[in-house]
């Protein structure tokens, strides 16, 4: 069954990612530095729900099948005096919208992908980074574990050409959940070996909300260690321009949040924007979604079945930040990043390997 999202009121998902009090949009930096900002949600098969702020008056909204299309291959599907529309978009090939008003225009689409077998596979673009520009949609994904993808959503992804997956995942965990871009000829999935035992054993010690988020980002922190040939080749890959790319792990928020928050960091990407699109997770998979995988005899995703056995017996505080995507791990692991090395950026170059012209090319392919 496609998975559907419900409408997120911007100012309620605001208040849970970032804490309240922080005067940036969810999806997209500041609304002082654009005229404006866009939203697509989806909430049928067949309609989508357009949000846009930052304007006043009335707004016409174009579709197409490819973001930024020339003005002779957009489709004029809605007009508006209010903030919102549905319109009428089914799901492939995969709709980016246009909204234009008097203010300005801005490109947007569904962040979450309209998957069958999809766990938390959503687009990176659509977000301001550096200069203002937004990050291109339709250019660098993140994903949960792969294993569950339909032949039908391996057909859509690669109508969006998406063939090359980083995947972080250890040998253990791809050996119990191959990537079904396995199945794909086209496809690269690029991987390599390594033990993930130890990285999260000191959740198990937590005894208080705060003790987990400070493991949690501790543990954040460690994976630039112990994943420094994934990081590594990933940044190179972006840099010399292979994508559509993908990147995953088995929950998709851990180590691809981490990867996530450090390819936004480098197109200059808001450290707030960053943040909440590390909160999304738990908007798209909540907690309980993992903690009913616990209590039953599934395997959970990105847990050894010891770790999950240790798990259970934690204070449910403890828990809630261990099975989601609490914002305020990611702040504390990039303060971390920030001390230690000066920084993301500056992290990504000492560490893996990104080079001042690598960084400016990122920028130059992954901006408009």
């Amino acid at each position: 069954m496609t998975q559907v999202v419900n409408r997120l009121d911007r100012r309620a998902f605001l208040a849970v990612a970032l804490g309240g009090g922080a005067a940036l949009a969810l999806d997209h930096g500041a609304l002082a530095a654009v005229p404006i900002e866009a939203s697509a949600v989806r909430t049928s098969p067949a309609a989508v729900k357009i949000d846009w702020q930052g304007a006043q008056g009335p707004a016409a909204v174009f579709v197409a099948p490819e973001p930024y299309a020339p003005r002779r291959g957009l489709r004029r599907v809605a007009a508006a005096a209010q903030g919102a529309v549905d319109v009428d978009a089914p799901s492939s090939p995969r709709p980016y919208f246009l909204v234009r008003t008097r203010a300005g225009e801005t490109w947007t689409a569904e962040r979450l992908l309209p998957l069958q077998g999809g766990r938390n596979f959503r687009d990176l673009g659509g977000y301001r980074g550096a200069g203002g520009k937004q990050v291109r949609w339709g250019r660098i994904f993140r994903s949960g574990v792969m294993s569950g993808l339909t032949d039908a959503d391996l057909a859509y992804l690669g109508k969006l050409g998406v063939n090359t997956v980083c995947d972080l995942r250890s040998a253990q965990e791809r050996q119990a959940d191959p990537s079904a871009f396995l199945r794909s000829p086209s496809a690269k999935v690029v991987a390599f070996d390594y033990e993930l035992a130890s990285s999260l054993d000191g959740l198990t010690r937590a005894k208080t909300r705060d003790d987990a988020i400070d493991a949690f980002a501790s543990a954040y922190v460690a994976f630039l260690d112990t994943l420094t040939p994934q990081y590594t080749d990933m940044f190179a890959r972006l840099a010399r321009g292979e994508a559509p790319l993908a990147l995953n792990c088995s929950a998709g928020k851990d180590r691809t949040g981490v990867g996530s928050a450090l390819i936004l960091s480098v197109l200059g990407v808001s450290r707030e924007t960053v943040v909440a699109d590390y909160a999304l997770t738990q908007v798209y998979t909540p907690p309980s979604t993992y903690a009913q995988a616990m209590n039953s005899s599934a395997p959970t995703p990105g847990l050894t079945s010891d770790q999950a056995r240790a798990l259970r017996g934690l204070p449910p505080d403890v828990l809630q930040v261990i099975m989601g995507s609490d914002p305020e791990v990611m702040r504390r692991a990039l303060a971390l990043i920030d001390r230690r090395y000066g920084g993301p950026e500056a992290l990504v170059k000492t560490k893996f390997g990104l080079t001042d012209a690598g960084a400016a090319r990122m920028r130059r392919l992954y901006l408009v």
